[in-house]
């Protein structure tokens, strides 16, 4: 064993050593944590971006490294518990060792029933249980968007989503056996999307039909809230002037948009008008964005709930958590913790479908 760590490590130096005049990187070697062996296929990227690679035979890996994406390193493999490193340094060799993952997911969606309510005055929802094909609709609605761009997308691994809904608490949650593989047609890219977690919480509603003058009670999707990490490839790089306007027309008044804005102090620049009490104020009034220690980060605290148009027109709500004062943006438009702030309207209907990579470059403008 120690003679082949020794011939892994050699490899390793003379790996690198080809490239180590070209960038800074992030290399190391990934390992069966049971076995001790080199694992060969491993997935590594930064999150949500397009920068990622796979392990060579020899359980190898290098990417290059721009200085201002500092999202998360993520180690993947089929069957095998994720690794995430939040902080890493340039040019050092890292070893990872991935443990087998004890899976109880099957068993849990052979027995798993939607739970069904108790009460005589039940609505239309409660009389019976989802099928499976009306939670799959409802998941890929409001994980996918019912944009141009959304509507273009296809899970390729449908059967491996897990889907309940909890009629007792009108719940809609969903976890997957391997990360979800998603094709987005429109912006021609590939996701691996790996989730973590996904809930939508549906509230009560009165439907008034003024011609039977009826009324019924139904539930609609009040908050939808999902995490998990993603990693994205070309589909179609010759396709490249086609690309660049789909995805400029995607980025324009997306959350990614605002969020650079917000990190560039251009926001009036980029298009976004503030209102409050239904007369447009300066962004000052709403928010204060602040220096910190690390110089590609910004703290981002909300006063208030904000209403806010982009360039196109188009209206999102922006309602601050009361329990988290800040947050924290880089200049990526990377914004954390996600629940500081609740965006409805338009920035709160973009999805999955919608979303573009952090180290994704606009190119020009499309609107003066």
């Amino acid at each position: 064993m120690e003679n082949n760590n020794f011939k892994i490590v050699i490899s390793l130096f003379l790996f690198l050593g080809i490239f180590s005049l070209r960038a800074q990187q992030v290399s190391g070697i990934v390992y069966n944590k049971a076995t001790q062996e080199p694992m060969e296929g491993v997935t590594v990227y930064f999150n949500n971006t397009t920068r990622g690679t796979i392990t060579n035979s020899k359980g190898l890996f290098k990417i290059d490294l721009n200085e201002d994406i500092r999202t998360s390193l993520v180690v993947s493999f089929l069957g095998y518990k994720k690794i995430v490193q939040n902080n890493y340094i340039e040019d050092k060799v890292y070893k990872f060792y991935l443990e087998e993952e004890v899976s109880v997911l099957n068993e849990v969606f052979l027995s798993s029933k939607d739970k069904k309510s108790r009460k005589k005055d039940r609505s239309e929802d409660d009389k019976e249980a989802w099928s499976q094909k009306r939670k799959l609709n409802e998941f890929k609605k409001h994980f996918l968007g019912e944009s141009k761009q959304a509507k273009s997308c296809e899970i390729l691994n449908e059967d491996d989503i897990i889907l309940e809904y909890d009629i007792t608490i009108k719940k809609l949650s969903a976890s997957s056996k391997t990360p979800i593989r998603i094709l987005n047609k429109y912006l021609d890219y590939e996701i691996t999307y790996d989730l973590q977690e996904f809930d939508i919480d549906y509230v009560k509603d009165t439907l008034v039909n003024s011609i039977r003058n009826t009324t019924s009670i139904v539930y609609k999707p009040g908050t939808v809230y999902y995490k998990g990490t993603s990693f994205y490839k070309d589909l179609n790089e010759n396709s490249i002037e086609k690309n660049k306007k789909r995805r400029n027309l995607a980025y324009q008044g997306s959350v990614l948009h605002f969020m650079r804005a917000i990190y560039s102090d251009s926001l009036h620049e980029q298009g976004f008008k503030f209102f409050y009490k239904n007369e447009e104020v300066a962004p000052r009034y709403s928010l204060n964005v602040n220096d910190t220690e690390d110089s590609n980060s910004k703290e981002v605290c909300l006063f208030r709930p904000i209403l806010v148009s982009d360039i196109f027109g188009s209206f999102s709500k922006i309602i601050p958590n009361e329990d988290i004062e800040c947050f924290y943006v880089d200049s990526f438009g990377n914004h954390s913790p996600v629940k500081a702030i609740t965006f409805f309207g338009s920035m709160g209907n973009q999805r999955i479908g919608d979303a573009l990579p952090l180290d994704y470059k606009y190119e020009y403008k499309l609107k003066d």
